[in-house]
Parts: C-alpha cells; structure tokens; sequence
C-alpha cells in the first residue's frame, strides 16, 4: 500500500511541475500589450539622383542642311554623223576617258563624194558667169540696135506724114523697132533667170562646203570621252551616234532636301550677318563632299537653281549645286576628278546668326525642357523651339541662356526631385560643333 502511494506522490508532482510554465506563458501574454512601447522614428535622408547636366549657351548659329546626290556633267556632247561615210582616220584621244581640249580633232569621214559635189557646184557657178556676161554684151547690143530702129521709125513717120512714103514702109519700121524692143526684154529676163539659178548654185557650193567640214569631227568644248561606238574603217551612216562625251567646265549635283530643313537656312540668309548676299536658295553657301574609306575630299561649290517641283513620295526639294572647273582641282592621291554618276554629300549653310540660345535636340522632351534650378531640385518647363537641325535646337522662349539643364533622361522625373548634376562636356561641345561650325575645345 505504502509502495502505491508512493507511486502516485510521483505522479502529482511530475504533474505540478508543468503548470508553472504553463502560468508563466499565460502571464506573458496577459502583460504583453502592457510592455509595448512604440517604434522608435527615423528620418532617411533625400537620396539625390544623378543626371548630366550642361548651361545653355548664347551661340551664333550657323544653320546647315545636308543632302545626297549624284554628280553630272552640266554640259553633255553627243556627236552624231551628219554625213555618210567610211571613217579615214581616228584622234589618239577617241578613247574613253580620255580628256580632250576644245577643237581637238577627233574624227574624219571619207570626203571624196562631197568635194566632188564641190567641184561640180564651182564648175556650174563658172558656167553661169560665162552665161550672164554673153547675156549682158547681147543686151548691150541689142539696145544699140533698138535706138537705131526706133530713130528709123521715127523718122519714116515724118515722111509718111509729107506723103514722101507708104504706110506699108512706116509700118515695116515699126516692126522692126518691136522686134528689137522684144529681144531687149528676152534678154533682161535671161539676165535674171540666170540670176535665180546662180544663188541656186551658191546655195549647192555652200551644202557641198558645208558636207566637207561635217566629215571633220571636232571637240566643241573641254570633254572627258565616256562611250565610244565607232573605229577606224567603220562606216557612218548620217544620223548614227559615233560617241559621247562629258563637258569638263562644270559639274552638276541635285541633291534633295528635307523642306523643313531649308526653311531655317533661306531665313537665315535674310537676317544673318551676311544678309546684304543673294536671298533666298541661291545666296547659301555649298560645300560638295566625298567621303571614302581613308579621305574625306571637299569641293566649294554654288547654288545654281532649285528645282521646279516637290518630290511627292519624300516631300524634299531638289538644289543644284554646280562645280566650276572640277578638273583643274583633281590632284593625284589627294583629290580625285569628279566623274560621271560619283555619289556625294551636299552641305547647305547660311551665314551666321547670332544670339540664338541653344540646347541639345535630345535634351527637348517634346515641348519640355529638363531645368536644374539654384537649389539643384528638377524643374519641368515649357519651351517654344524656333527651329531644329541635326543634334541641336534653337529656342525662342521658355529658357535663357546660363541657365542649367538636364541632358540625359532620369528613369523619373518628378518636378521638384533632388538632382546630383555633373557636367555633360562631351554633349555641349558636339552641340557647340554642330551648331556653330567651331569646336569648343580649341
């Protein structure tokens, strides 16, 4: 009994021992809300982000456009034969590509049948002034003749008048004074007959004259020969195309241009600082580059005309811009001649203007400029732009120069956001560069 008891003693206190944990937990809980204080506050400092950012500078601008096209020959030559014949002879120069100064002789044609005409006319023209002399003694004569039978007449007539002769006798004069008068006319009228024929026969001399120079080819003008259809004992017919040939005096580009990107250039024309040149198209400046692998060639070049029409499909107006005496440039290894169908660049430009303010194309959101303000806190403004060409734009309000922007684009941008500007040197001199002509670091 005394062992069962024991047992249970044991029993109640393992028991016992689990509540006073159990107590403890339920009095933590109870006392829990009591303890809570609240949490302790903190301020987290403004985090400022980093942009670039450069100061609007007052710039003279010089606007400019560029555009593309291909080179042609202002002048084209194509030497059609104008007479028939076998080709008796060839210049060294009838070779494509080679340049040919101006009446250079290029080509005979076999000439035998027209001076044959030639003779022929000489010989009928001396016939005829042996025809017009004879005609002109005879008419002589027969003057002489008719005042001898009219004074005949005239006289018979007195004396058929006394009765002193017949009628039949005065009439017999009067005849023959007619007949001589008639022989006067015939022969006034072979004088001009022979007249007609005669500048029918100059005119023959003057083909026959003018068939001998046309069977003698030479050049009209400076050209380089591009295409060369005919050689030496080949027969020309009249008519067919024995070559072609590029004038040297000057060379010709259209390029197209953008219409909005011309529109700054000719305003500028009128109120640069060179305003007293041409207006309009024709008083910008042009510059013809080349560019290939390893030199960049430039040419100055003139604005001759614009074109007459817009292209429909790309809404650009054509320049032509012409090179004088392109040839004389060339220089072997450093200036290569202008030829035929070479792709170029064309540079428009206007005088300067100055006072413009000027910021960076990519620095414009839409209509808005990103300004960093005196506390470096981000201002969002409203800009009106003038006009933009290549990588700048010109404003005419809504920011000044010395003011600072933003020049990259923040992943957000919220007016009023604290800004770590630092300064964008590489963007303001391309900038600068574009705008201007000049680079800023020289």
């Amino acid at each position: 009994m005394s062992g069962n008891g024991s047992h249970a003693m044991k029993r109640w206190i393992r028991r016992f021992w689990i509540v006073p944990p159990i107590l403890i937990g339920v009095a933590a809980i109870a006392l829990a809300p009591l303890m809570k204080s609240g949490p302790q506050k903190t301020e987290a400092p403004e985090r400022a982000v980093k942009v670039r950012a450069m100061t609007i500078p007052e710039l003279a601008v010089t606007p400019r456009a560029i555009g593309y096209g291909t080179v042609e020959p202002a002048r084209t030559w194509e030497a059609v034969a104008e007479v028939s014949g076998q080709v008796v002879w060839v210049s060294g120069g009838l070779k494509d590509g080679r340049m040919v100064k101006a009446g250079e002789a290029l080509l005979h044609i076999e000439d035998a049948y027209y001076r044959l005409d030639l003779a022929e006319a000489e010989a009928q023209l001396q016939a005829s002034d042996v025809k017009d002399k004879s005609a002109r003694a005879s008419l002589a004569i027969a003057k002489k003749e008719f005042a001898l039978l009219r004074a005949d007449y005239k006289r018979k007539e007195g004396l058929a008048a006394k009765g002193a002769v017949s009628t039949t006798t005065v009439e017999t004069a009067k005849r023959l004074m007619l007949g001589g008068e008639n022989q006067i006319q015939t022969l006034k009228n072979s004088l001009a007959l022979n007249a007609a024929e005669r500048l029918v026969l100059i005119a023959q001399k003057a083909s026959a004259e003018l068939n001998m120079q046309r069977t003698r080819i030479v050049a009209p003008f400076d050209v380089r020969m591009t295409d060369v259809r005919v050689g030496l004992a080949q027969y020309a017919n009249k008519g067919q195309l024995l070559f072609t040939a590029d004038g040297l005096e000057t060379a010709e580009i259209k390029a197209q241009f953008p219409i909005g990107n011309l529109r700054p250039l000719i305003g500028a024309v009128s109120r640069g600082e060179d305003a007293g040149a041409a207006r309009g198209a024709l008083g910008l400046r042009a510059t013809v580059r080349l560019r290939t692998a390893t030199h960049l060639v430039e040419w100055p070049a003139r604005v001759d005309r614009v074109s007459g029409a817009i292209d429909p499909q790309t809404q650009s107006l054509g320049v032509v811009v012409a090179i004088d005496r392109p040839a004389e440039m060339s220089r072997p290894g450093e200036r290569p001649p202008l030829f035929r169908n070479t792709f170029v660049e064309v540079e428009l430009a206007s005088g300067p203007v100055g006072g413009q303010t000027v910021v960076p194309r990519a620095a414009l959101h839409e209509d808005r400029l990103y300004i960093v303000d005196a506390e470096n806190r981000l201002d969002i403004r409203a800009v009106v732009v003038d006009f933009a060409l290549g990588g700048y734009a010109v404003l005419k309000e809504g920011a000044k120069p010395g003011e600072r922007i933003v020049t990259s684009d923040p992943a957000t941008a919220v007016k009023g956001m604290l800004l770590a500007p630092q300064e964008d040197k590489e963007t303001k001199r391309l900038m600068v560069l574009e705008a201007t002509g000049e680079d800023s670091r020289k």
